[in-house]
């Protein structure tokens, strides 16, 4: 991973992602979302503390993290290449016990998006399963990843 607010993980298109019109099914996005998501937050190495090489390594066992809302943006089409997808990824904001989870897709590091996505994740207590608040060194380290919010489009009905 990079070092800064913005970390870019790469992640492969399966074939079996493809749907019958030859693009990416929303579903498949979803879980390209997820697979880039585990690089940056981290991942779980068996005999090993969850979050192992991402940003919530700080937790070290503390808290687990649960996604509470995940909104997506579909900015354009994304077909199967052998390359990878740049997923760029960064905290949009910090709550009490949740950050924003902000990330863009690109085809091509240097590409407009394809995807935009928010994610909101909240951090639980390991003994409780309840909200964890965060304390002050995750909250630190968290804002050391902070960029601006990322810009979706207003949503129909949305109070403005």
């Amino acid at each position: 991973m990079q070092a800064g607010p913005k970390t870019t993980v790469r992640v492969h298109v399966r074939l079996d992602d493809m749907t019958p019109a030859m693009h990416v099914g929303n579903a498949s996005v979803v879980r390209i979302i997820e697979e880039a998501r585990m690089f940056y937050l981290g991942h779980p190495v068996p005999g090993r503390l969850p979050f192992n090489n991402g940003i919530l390594e700080v937790l070290q066992g503390r808290a687990n993290m649960l996604i509470a809302q995940q909104t997506v943006e579909y900015v354009g089409e994304m077909f199967y290449s052998t390359e990878p997808l740049f997923v760029t990824f960064w905290i949009g904001h910090l709550g009490g016990s949740s950050a924003t989870l902000c990330a863009e897709i690109r085809v091509t590091e240097d590409a407009d998006p394809i995807v935009k996505t928010e994610a909101t994740m909240v951090m639980v207590a390991v003994d409780t399963g309840k909200s964890w608040p965060l304390p002050d060194d995750v909250r630190a380290h968290l804002a050391n990843h902070m960029a601006e919010p990322i810009a979706l489009r207003p949503r129909p009905g949305a109070r403005v």
